[in-house]
Protein backbone atom coordinates (compact mmCIF):
# COMPACT_ATOMS: atom_id res chain seq x y z
CA UNK A 1 0.00 0.00 0.00
CA UNK A 2 1.60 3.26 -1.11
CA UNK A 3 1.20 6.40 0.95
CA UNK A 4 1.93 10.11 0.52
CA UNK A 5 5.53 11.23 0.77
CA UNK A 6 6.45 13.92 3.29
CA UNK A 7 9.59 14.78 1.30
CA UNK A 8 8.27 15.09 -2.25
CA UNK A 9 5.03 16.85 -3.26
CA UNK A 10 4.74 14.67 -6.35
CA UNK A 11 5.40 10.99 -6.86
CA UNK A 12 8.27 11.79 -9.23
CA UNK A 13 11.45 13.18 -7.68
CA UNK A 14 12.20 16.53 -9.41
CA UNK A 15 15.11 16.41 -11.84
CA UNK A 16 16.19 19.99 -11.13
CA UNK A 17 18.85 19.81 -8.46
CA UNK A 18 21.42 22.21 -7.10
CA UNK A 19 24.74 21.37 -8.74
CA UNK A 20 27.66 21.58 -6.35
CA UNK A 21 30.88 19.72 -7.00
CA UNK A 22 33.11 17.90 -4.54
CA UNK A 23 35.57 20.79 -4.25
CA UNK A 24 32.79 23.19 -3.28
CA UNK A 25 31.49 20.70 -0.72
CA UNK A 26 34.98 20.71 0.85
CA UNK A 27 35.38 24.50 0.67
CA UNK A 28 32.03 25.09 2.37
CA UNK A 29 32.67 22.25 4.86
CA UNK A 30 29.32 20.69 4.02
CA UNK A 31 30.45 17.11 4.66
CA UNK A 32 31.49 17.70 8.31
CA UNK A 33 28.15 19.40 8.89
CA UNK A 34 26.25 16.47 7.38
CA UNK A 35 28.28 14.05 9.51
CA UNK A 36 27.37 16.06 12.61
CA UNK A 37 23.70 16.01 11.60
CA UNK A 38 23.48 12.31 10.69
CA UNK A 39 25.82 10.64 13.17
CA UNK A 40 25.67 6.90 12.50
CA UNK A 41 22.90 7.57 9.93
CA UNK A 42 20.56 4.90 11.27
CA UNK A 43 17.91 5.82 8.71
CA UNK A 44 20.22 6.16 5.66
CA UNK A 45 19.38 9.84 5.20
CA UNK A 46 22.68 11.01 3.67
CA UNK A 47 21.39 10.52 0.12
CA UNK A 48 18.68 13.12 0.76
CA UNK A 49 20.89 15.58 2.63
CA UNK A 50 23.47 15.30 -0.15
CA UNK A 51 20.88 16.15 -2.81
CA UNK A 52 19.72 19.76 -2.52
CA UNK A 53 17.02 20.54 -5.05
CA UNK A 54 16.26 23.49 -7.29
CA UNK A 55 12.53 23.00 -7.18
CA UNK A 56 10.61 25.70 -5.33
CA UNK A 57 7.53 23.50 -4.84
CA UNK A 58 9.61 20.82 -3.08
CA UNK A 59 11.39 23.37 -0.91
CA UNK A 60 8.14 24.98 0.20
CA UNK A 61 6.58 21.54 0.77
CA UNK A 62 9.36 20.68 3.21
CA UNK A 63 9.31 24.09 4.86
CA UNK A 64 5.64 23.54 5.70
CA UNK A 65 6.53 20.31 7.52
CA UNK A 66 9.32 22.04 9.44
CA UNK A 67 6.84 24.76 10.42
CA UNK A 68 4.36 22.16 11.71
CA UNK A 69 7.11 20.42 13.69
CA UNK A 70 7.76 23.73 15.43
CA UNK A 71 4.61 22.94 17.42
CA UNK A 72 5.63 20.96 20.51
CA UNK A 73 2.58 18.68 20.33
CA UNK A 74 3.26 17.74 16.69
CA UNK A 75 6.94 17.16 17.41
CA UNK A 76 6.11 15.01 20.46
CA UNK A 77 3.67 12.86 18.46
CA UNK A 78 6.26 12.26 15.74
CA UNK A 79 9.02 11.53 18.26
CA UNK A 80 6.79 9.05 20.12
CA UNK A 81 5.92 7.28 16.88
CA UNK A 82 9.60 7.12 15.90
CA UNK A 83 10.55 5.62 19.29
CA UNK A 84 7.85 2.98 18.91
CA UNK A 85 9.07 2.04 15.43
CA UNK A 86 12.66 1.90 16.68
CA UNK A 87 11.62 -0.47 19.49
CA UNK A 88 9.72 -2.57 16.95
CA UNK A 89 12.83 -2.89 14.76
CA UNK A 90 14.98 -3.87 17.75
CA UNK A 91 12.53 -6.68 18.53
CA UNK A 92 12.61 -7.83 14.91
CA UNK A 93 16.41 -7.87 15.15
CA UNK A 94 16.15 -9.90 18.37
CA UNK A 95 13.87 -12.39 16.58
CA UNK A 96 16.40 -12.79 13.79
CA UNK A 97 19.24 -13.46 16.24
CA UNK A 98 17.62 -16.43 18.02
CA UNK A 99 17.05 -19.97 16.73
CA UNK A 100 14.53 -21.38 19.19
CA UNK A 101 11.13 -21.53 17.51
CA UNK A 102 8.99 -20.38 20.43
CA UNK A 103 11.40 -17.62 21.30
CA UNK A 104 11.44 -16.37 17.70
CA UNK A 105 7.65 -16.41 17.61
CA UNK A 106 7.42 -14.50 20.88
CA UNK A 107 9.79 -11.78 19.62
CA UNK A 108 7.67 -11.47 16.49
CA UNK A 109 4.51 -11.09 18.55
CA UNK A 110 6.26 -8.51 20.73
CA UNK A 111 7.37 -6.53 17.65
CA UNK A 112 3.89 -6.66 16.12
CA UNK A 113 2.39 -5.49 19.41
CA UNK A 114 4.70 -2.46 19.46
CA UNK A 115 3.89 -1.75 15.82
CA UNK A 116 0.10 -1.72 16.15
CA UNK A 117 0.29 0.29 19.37
CA UNK A 118 2.69 2.87 17.87
CA UNK A 119 0.61 3.31 14.70
CA UNK A 120 -2.69 3.57 16.57
CA UNK A 121 -1.30 6.06 19.12
CA UNK A 122 0.12 8.17 16.30
CA UNK A 123 -3.17 8.20 14.40
CA UNK A 124 -5.05 9.25 17.53
CA UNK A 125 -2.54 12.03 18.24
CA UNK A 126 -2.59 13.38 14.67
CA UNK A 127 -6.39 13.40 14.58
CA UNK A 128 -6.60 16.30 17.04
CA UNK A 129 -3.49 18.29 16.07
CA UNK A 130 -3.78 21.62 14.19
CA UNK A 131 -1.68 20.63 11.17
CA UNK A 132 -1.11 23.13 8.36
CA UNK A 133 1.39 21.38 6.10
CA UNK A 134 0.10 19.54 3.05
CA UNK A 135 2.42 16.61 3.72
CA UNK A 136 1.30 15.87 7.30
CA UNK A 137 -2.35 16.51 6.48
CA UNK A 138 -2.15 13.98 3.64
CA UNK A 139 -0.37 11.55 5.92
CA UNK A 140 -3.01 11.98 8.64
CA UNK A 141 -5.74 11.19 6.13
CA UNK A 142 -3.85 8.18 4.83
CA UNK A 143 -3.16 6.86 8.33
CA UNK A 144 -6.83 7.14 9.34
CA UNK A 145 -7.75 5.04 6.30
CA UNK A 146 -4.99 2.54 7.03
CA UNK A 147 -6.18 2.10 10.63
CA UNK A 148 -9.75 1.43 9.46
CA UNK A 149 -8.72 -0.97 6.68
CA UNK A 150 -9.21 -4.70 7.13
CA UNK A 151 -5.49 -5.53 6.98
CA UNK A 152 -4.53 -3.49 10.04
CA UNK A 153 -7.71 -4.52 11.88
CA UNK A 154 -6.96 -8.21 11.24
CA UNK A 155 -3.37 -7.78 12.45
CA UNK A 156 -4.52 -6.00 15.60
CA UNK A 157 -7.13 -8.69 16.32
CA UNK A 158 -4.55 -11.45 15.81
CA UNK A 159 -2.11 -9.71 18.18
CA UNK A 160 -4.74 -9.33 20.88
CA UNK A 161 -5.96 -12.95 20.58
CA UNK A 162 -2.44 -14.33 20.83
CA UNK A 163 -1.59 -12.07 23.77
CA UNK A 164 -4.73 -13.20 25.59
CA UNK A 165 -3.94 -16.86 24.97
CA UNK A 166 -0.40 -16.48 26.33
CA UNK A 167 -1.57 -14.45 29.31
CA UNK A 168 -3.36 -17.59 30.56
CA UNK A 169 -0.20 -19.70 30.60
CA UNK A 170 0.65 -20.77 34.16
CA UNK A 171 3.02 -23.52 35.10
CA UNK A 172 4.87 -24.94 38.06
CA UNK A 173 8.55 -25.71 38.28
CA UNK A 174 9.71 -28.33 40.80
CA UNK A 175 13.30 -29.22 41.60
CA UNK A 176 13.81 -32.90 42.40
CA UNK A 177 17.43 -33.80 43.12
CA UNK A 178 19.20 -32.80 39.87
CA UNK A 179 16.12 -32.60 37.71
CA UNK A 180 13.47 -29.99 36.96
CA UNK A 181 9.84 -30.95 36.59
CA UNK A 182 7.45 -28.68 34.67
CA UNK A 183 3.75 -29.10 35.20
CA UNK A 184 0.43 -27.28 35.30
CA UNK A 185 0.35 -24.58 37.95
CA UNK A 186 -2.71 -25.92 39.74
CA UNK A 187 -1.21 -29.36 40.55
CA UNK A 188 1.36 -28.15 43.05
CA UNK A 189 0.58 -25.90 46.01
CA UNK A 190 2.50 -22.67 46.51
CA UNK A 191 4.72 -23.12 49.58
CA UNK A 192 6.37 -19.71 49.43
CA UNK A 193 4.13 -18.15 52.12
CA UNK A 194 4.57 -21.15 54.42
CA UNK A 195 8.37 -21.06 54.04
CA UNK A 196 8.47 -17.32 54.64
CA UNK A 197 6.47 -17.70 57.85
CA UNK A 198 8.69 -20.58 58.96
CA UNK A 199 11.89 -18.57 58.63
CA UNK A 200 10.41 -15.34 59.96
CA UNK A 201 11.22 -16.43 63.57
CA UNK A 202 14.93 -16.29 62.66
CA UNK A 203 14.69 -12.67 61.59
CA UNK A 204 14.69 -13.46 57.90
CA UNK A 205 12.67 -10.89 55.96
CA UNK A 206 10.72 -11.27 52.79
CA UNK A 207 12.70 -12.50 49.80
CA UNK A 208 14.20 -9.86 47.58
CA UNK A 209 12.35 -9.18 44.37
CA UNK A 210 14.01 -10.74 41.33
CA UNK A 211 16.62 -8.59 39.67
CA UNK A 212 15.21 -6.90 36.55
CA UNK A 213 16.41 -8.62 33.44
CA UNK A 214 17.11 -6.91 30.16
CA UNK A 215 14.42 -7.39 27.55
CA UNK A 216 17.13 -8.19 25.00
CA UNK A 217 18.86 -11.03 26.91
CA UNK A 218 18.92 -14.37 25.15
CA UNK A 219 17.79 -17.47 27.06
CA UNK A 220 20.19 -20.28 27.88
CA UNK A 221 19.99 -23.98 27.10
CA UNK A 222 18.22 -24.84 30.37
CA UNK A 223 15.61 -22.12 29.84
CA UNK A 224 14.95 -23.38 26.32
CA UNK A 225 14.14 -26.84 27.69
CA UNK A 226 11.82 -25.36 30.31
CA UNK A 227 10.10 -23.35 27.56
CA UNK A 228 9.62 -26.50 25.46
CA UNK A 229 7.99 -28.29 28.40
CA UNK A 230 5.75 -25.29 29.14
CA UNK A 231 4.65 -25.42 25.49
CA UNK A 232 3.76 -29.10 25.95
CA UNK A 233 1.71 -28.22 29.04
CA UNK A 234 -0.12 -25.45 27.10
CA UNK A 235 -0.18 -26.69 23.50
CA UNK A 236 -3.13 -24.57 22.37
CA UNK A 237 -1.62 -21.22 23.40
CA UNK A 238 1.75 -22.00 21.83
CA UNK A 239 0.13 -23.36 18.68
CA UNK A 240 -1.66 -20.03 18.39
CA UNK A 241 1.66 -18.23 18.83
CA UNK A 242 3.23 -20.34 16.09
CA UNK A 243 0.35 -19.72 13.72
CA UNK A 244 0.54 -15.97 14.39
CA UNK A 245 4.25 -15.89 13.58
CA UNK A 246 3.71 -17.88 10.40
CA UNK A 247 0.78 -15.74 9.21
CA UNK A 248 2.32 -12.34 10.05
CA UNK A 249 6.02 -12.70 9.29
CA UNK A 250 6.01 -9.36 7.42
CA UNK A 251 3.48 -7.15 9.17
CA UNK A 252 4.98 -3.67 8.64
CA UNK A 253 3.25 -1.73 5.87
CA UNK A 254 5.69 -0.28 3.33
CA UNK A 255 4.06 3.15 3.47
CA UNK A 256 4.38 3.28 7.26
CA UNK A 257 8.02 2.20 7.08
CA UNK A 258 8.76 4.83 4.42
CA UNK A 259 7.09 7.56 6.47
CA UNK A 260 9.12 6.48 9.50
CA UNK A 261 12.27 7.02 7.44
CA UNK A 262 11.21 10.23 5.71
CA UNK A 263 10.06 11.99 8.88
CA UNK A 264 13.54 11.39 10.27
CA UNK A 265 14.83 13.85 7.65
CA UNK A 266 13.07 16.52 9.70
CA UNK A 267 13.50 15.14 13.22
CA UNK A 268 17.22 14.46 12.77
CA UNK A 269 17.85 17.95 11.42
CA UNK A 270 15.81 19.57 14.20
CA UNK A 271 17.78 17.61 16.81
CA UNK A 272 20.97 19.00 15.26
CA UNK A 273 19.53 22.52 15.19
CA UNK A 274 18.62 22.35 18.87
CA UNK A 275 22.12 21.17 19.75
CA UNK A 276 23.99 23.51 17.41
CA UNK A 277 22.09 26.74 17.81
CA UNK A 278 21.46 26.45 21.55
CA UNK A 279 19.60 29.33 23.11
CA UNK A 280 21.66 32.22 21.81
CA UNK A 281 21.43 31.70 18.06
CA UNK A 282 18.37 31.50 15.85
CA UNK A 283 17.59 29.34 12.82
CA UNK A 284 14.83 30.28 10.38
CA UNK A 285 12.96 29.04 7.35
CA UNK A 286 14.11 31.41 4.60
CA UNK A 287 11.92 33.09 2.04
CA UNK A 288 12.85 32.27 -1.54
CA UNK A 289 14.24 35.27 -3.40
CA UNK A 290 13.00 35.83 -6.92
CA UNK A 291 13.20 38.68 -9.41
CA UNK A 292 14.09 41.93 -7.67
CA UNK A 293 13.58 40.54 -4.16
CA UNK A 294 16.57 41.58 -2.01
CA UNK A 295 18.80 38.76 -0.88
CA UNK A 296 19.52 39.12 2.81
CA UNK A 297 20.28 37.29 6.03
CA UNK A 298 20.33 38.63 9.58
CA UNK A 299 22.49 37.15 12.31
CA UNK A 300 23.89 34.48 10.00
CA UNK A 301 26.55 32.14 11.34
CA UNK A 302 28.79 29.30 10.19
CA UNK A 303 27.44 25.83 11.04
CA UNK A 304 30.82 24.20 10.41
CA UNK A 305 32.35 26.43 13.07
CA UNK A 306 29.78 25.17 15.57
CA UNK A 307 30.41 21.49 14.83
CA UNK A 308 34.04 21.77 15.92
CA UNK A 309 33.51 24.33 18.66
CA UNK A 310 34.58 23.34 22.17
CA UNK A 311 32.64 24.32 25.29
CA UNK A 312 35.45 26.63 26.35
CA UNK A 313 35.49 28.51 23.05
CA UNK A 314 34.09 32.01 22.82
CA UNK A 315 30.65 32.64 21.40
CA UNK A 316 30.20 32.34 17.64
CA UNK A 317 29.75 35.78 16.07
CA UNK A 318 26.73 36.34 13.81
CA UNK A 319 26.71 38.74 10.84
CA UNK A 320 24.25 40.37 8.44
CA UNK A 321 24.36 40.57 4.65
CA UNK A 322 22.17 42.22 2.04
CA UNK A 323 22.09 42.58 -1.74
CA UNK A 324 19.33 44.69 -3.27
CA UNK A 325 18.67 46.48 -6.56
CA UNK A 326 21.72 46.29 -8.84
CA UNK A 327 23.98 44.88 -6.12
CA UNK A 328 25.36 41.46 -7.04
CA UNK A 329 28.74 40.99 -5.31
CA UNK A 330 29.79 41.29 -1.66
CA UNK A 331 33.47 42.22 -1.64
CA UNK A 332 34.85 41.39 1.82
CA UNK A 333 38.14 42.97 2.84
CA UNK A 334 39.92 43.57 6.12
CA UNK A 335 42.65 42.11 8.33
CA UNK A 336 43.71 38.48 8.20
CA UNK A 337 42.05 36.15 10.71
CA UNK A 338 39.16 38.60 10.89
CA UNK A 339 36.33 36.19 9.98
CA UNK A 340 36.17 36.88 6.22
CA UNK A 341 36.43 33.24 5.10
CA UNK A 342 33.94 32.16 7.76
CA UNK A 343 31.51 34.79 6.46
CA UNK A 344 31.86 33.56 2.86
CA UNK A 345 31.51 29.92 3.90
CA UNK A 346 28.39 30.73 5.94
CA UNK A 347 26.76 32.30 2.86
CA UNK A 348 27.40 29.12 0.86
CA UNK A 349 25.85 27.05 3.64
CA UNK A 350 22.78 29.30 3.66
CA UNK A 351 22.27 28.61 -0.04
CA UNK A 352 22.85 24.86 0.36
CA UNK A 353 20.41 24.31 3.23
CA UNK A 354 17.82 26.55 1.58
CA UNK A 355 17.87 24.13 -1.35
CA UNK A 356 17.20 21.26 1.07
CA UNK A 357 14.11 23.03 2.42
CA UNK A 358 15.69 23.14 5.89
CA UNK A 359 15.94 25.96 8.44
CA UNK A 360 19.12 27.96 7.85
CA UNK A 361 21.55 29.49 10.36
CA UNK A 362 20.12 33.02 10.48
CA UNK A 363 17.43 34.92 12.38
CA UNK A 364 15.69 36.11 9.19
CA UNK A 365 16.65 35.38 5.59
CA UNK A 366 15.54 35.69 1.99
CA UNK A 367 17.83 33.57 -0.18
CA UNK A 368 18.07 32.45 -3.81
CA UNK A 369 17.26 28.96 -5.00
CA UNK A 370 20.47 28.60 -6.97
CA UNK A 371 21.09 26.32 -9.94
CA UNK A 372 24.80 25.92 -9.13
CA UNK A 373 27.20 26.88 -6.36
CA UNK A 374 30.79 27.53 -7.42
CA UNK A 375 33.67 28.06 -5.05
CA UNK A 376 37.14 29.33 -5.83
CA UNK A 377 39.24 29.00 -2.74
CA UNK A 378 42.99 29.41 -2.59
CA UNK A 379 44.85 26.18 -3.42
CA UNK A 380 48.45 25.21 -2.72
CA UNK A 381 50.63 25.18 -5.83
CA UNK A 382 51.25 21.73 -7.31
CA UNK A 383 54.72 20.88 -8.65
CA UNK A 384 53.11 19.04 -11.58
CA UNK A 385 51.06 22.04 -12.73
CA UNK A 386 52.74 23.29 -15.95
CA UNK A 387 51.06 26.71 -15.81
CA UNK A 388 51.87 27.55 -12.19
CA UNK A 389 49.48 28.69 -9.54
CA UNK A 390 48.17 31.75 -11.36
CA UNK A 391 47.49 29.73 -14.48
CA UNK A 392 45.59 27.16 -12.47
CA UNK A 393 43.53 29.91 -10.78
CA UNK A 394 42.65 31.54 -14.10
CA UNK A 395 41.68 28.21 -15.60
CA UNK A 396 39.30 27.46 -12.73
CA UNK A 397 37.78 30.96 -12.88
CA UNK A 398 37.26 30.64 -16.64
CA UNK A 399 35.46 27.32 -16.18
CA UNK A 400 33.26 28.89 -13.51
CA UNK A 401 32.34 31.89 -15.65
CA UNK A 402 31.62 29.65 -18.63
CA UNK A 403 29.08 27.61 -16.64
CA UNK A 404 27.59 30.35 -14.42
CA UNK A 405 24.10 31.70 -15.06
CA UNK A 406 21.96 34.42 -13.52
CA UNK A 407 20.80 31.85 -10.93
CA UNK A 408 24.30 30.81 -9.86
CA UNK A 409 26.14 31.62 -6.65
CA UNK A 410 29.91 32.12 -6.77
CA UNK A 411 32.15 32.28 -3.69
CA UNK A 412 35.74 33.37 -4.18
CA UNK A 413 38.23 33.34 -1.33
CA UNK A 414 41.58 35.12 -1.69
CA UNK A 415 41.60 34.53 -5.43
CA UNK A 416 44.44 35.98 -7.53
CA UNK A 417 46.73 36.25 -4.51
CA UNK A 418 49.49 34.54 -6.49
CA UNK A 419 50.21 37.55 -8.68
CA UNK A 420 51.16 41.19 -8.11
CA UNK A 421 48.59 43.59 -6.69
CA UNK A 422 48.43 45.60 -9.92
CA UNK A 423 47.77 42.51 -12.06
CA UNK A 424 45.35 41.11 -9.48
CA UNK A 425 43.32 44.34 -9.54
CA UNK A 426 43.18 44.40 -13.33
CA UNK A 427 42.23 40.73 -13.65
CA UNK A 428 39.89 40.92 -10.67
CA UNK A 429 37.94 43.83 -12.17
CA UNK A 430 37.48 41.87 -15.41
CA UNK A 431 36.28 38.80 -13.50
CA UNK A 432 33.92 40.84 -11.34
CA UNK A 433 32.51 42.55 -14.44
CA UNK A 434 31.77 39.17 -16.03
CA UNK A 435 30.06 37.93 -12.86
CA UNK A 436 27.86 41.02 -12.87
CA UNK A 437 27.16 40.65 -16.60
CA UNK A 438 25.86 37.14 -16.00
CA UNK A 439 23.66 38.34 -13.16
CA UNK A 440 25.10 35.81 -10.72
CA UNK A 441 25.40 36.48 -6.99
CA UNK A 442 28.87 36.35 -5.49
CA UNK A 443 30.86 36.77 -2.31
CA UNK A 444 34.49 37.72 -2.93
CA UNK A 445 36.95 37.67 -0.03
CA UNK A 446 39.91 39.73 -1.19
CA UNK A 447 42.91 41.77 -0.15
CA UNK A 448 42.17 44.16 -3.02
CA UNK A 449 40.21 47.17 -1.78
CA UNK A 450 39.87 48.37 -5.38
CA UNK A 451 37.38 45.59 -6.15
CA UNK A 452 34.95 47.06 -3.63
CA UNK A 453 34.91 50.31 -5.60
CA UNK A 454 34.08 48.99 -9.07
CA UNK A 455 30.50 50.24 -9.28
CA UNK A 456 26.98 49.87 -7.92
CA UNK A 457 27.06 46.08 -8.30
CA UNK A 458 29.83 45.70 -5.72
CA UNK A 459 29.07 46.06 -2.01
CA UNK A 460 31.99 46.67 0.32
CA UNK A 461 32.05 44.62 3.53
CA UNK A 462 34.91 45.02 6.01
CA UNK A 463 36.07 42.73 8.81
CA UNK A 464 35.97 45.08 11.80
CA UNK A 465 38.42 45.53 14.66
CA UNK A 466 38.01 46.94 18.14
CA UNK A 467 38.04 50.77 17.91
CA UNK A 468 40.01 50.94 21.18
CA UNK A 469 42.47 48.27 20.05
CA UNK A 470 42.72 48.00 16.24
CA UNK A 471 44.84 44.86 16.58
CA UNK A 472 41.95 42.94 18.16
CA UNK A 473 39.50 41.29 15.73
CA UNK A 474 35.78 41.45 16.48
CA UNK A 475 34.84 39.02 13.65
CA UNK A 476 32.05 41.45 12.75
CA UNK A 477 31.69 41.96 9.00
CA UNK A 478 30.36 45.48 8.49
CA UNK A 479 28.91 47.09 5.40
CA UNK A 480 31.18 50.14 4.86
CA UNK A 481 33.94 51.33 2.54
CA UNK A 482 37.19 49.39 2.61
CA UNK A 483 39.73 50.95 4.97
CA UNK A 484 43.09 49.89 3.53
CA UNK A 485 46.10 48.49 5.35
CA UNK A 486 45.94 50.43 8.64
CA UNK A 487 45.73 47.23 10.67
CA UNK A 488 49.01 45.94 9.27
CA UNK A 489 50.72 49.05 10.61
CA UNK A 490 49.06 48.63 14.00
CA UNK A 491 50.15 45.01 14.20
CA UNK A 492 53.69 45.90 13.21
CA UNK A 493 53.82 48.52 15.96
CA UNK A 494 52.38 46.09 18.53
CA UNK A 495 55.13 43.55 17.83
CA UNK A 496 57.89 46.14 17.48
CA UNK A 497 58.26 45.67 13.72
CA UNK A 498 57.44 49.14 12.38
CA UNK A 499 60.10 50.90 10.31
CA UNK A 500 60.99 53.36 13.05
CA UNK A 501 61.26 50.71 15.79
CA UNK A 502 63.35 48.34 13.65
CA UNK A 503 65.77 51.07 12.54
CA UNK A 504 66.07 52.29 16.13
CA UNK A 505 67.07 48.80 17.32
CA UNK A 506 69.61 48.46 14.51
CA UNK A 507 71.10 51.83 15.41
CA UNK A 508 71.36 50.79 19.06
CA UNK A 509 73.38 47.71 18.08
CA UNK A 510 75.91 49.63 16.09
Amino acid sequence: MSGPSVLWPDTAVPADQLIIDAAAMVDLEIEPILTAILGADEYRLRCWFATPVRHAATVRYRQEVFADLGDDAVRKACDTFARGMRTMRRRIDARDRVQHEHQRSWWQLSAATEYVDAVRRFAEALAVLPLTSRALNQWREFLAGYIDASGFADLTAAVRRTQQALSGVRYSLRIVDRTLEVGPAETIPDYSVTIANLFARFGVGAPRPPRPRSEWDDINHMEEQILDHVAMVHPRAFQQLTEFARAHEHFVDEAVAEFDREIQFYLTYLDFVAHASGTTRAMCLPQLASGDTPVHAEDAFDLALLTRRRPTDTEVVCNDLRLSGPERVLVVTGPNQGGKTTFARAFGQLVYFTALGCPVPARHACLPLADRVFTHFERAEQATDPDGRLGEELLRIRETLAAATADSVIILNESLSSTSSADAVRIGRDVLAQIVARGAIAVWVSFLDELARTGPAAVSMVAATDPDDPARRTFRIERRPADGNAHAVVLAERFGLSYDLVTARIAACE
